[in-house]
């Protein structure tokens, strides 16, 4: 019988729904972004936190 406890977080929720609200939140400026380097700012925006948002929840899910 073994009486070592384990640690359980639910930081890989918590950080792929915080990076997926902000790559929400880049794509939302992609519409409203006046000029076509701001739009593309936005589009590269929410791609980098799109693949932020799944390497958190594969790394700590």
């Amino acid at each position: 019988m073994t009486t070592g406890s384990t640690q359980e977080t639910d930081m890989g929720i918590g950080l792929g729904l915080a990076l997926g609200l902000l790559a929400v939140a880049a794509a939302a400026y992609t519409f409203v972004a006046p000029g076509q380097f701001q739009t593309a700012l936005g589009f590269a925006g929410a791609v980098t936190l799109s693949a932020l948002c799944v390497a958190a929840l594969h790394v700590w899910g």
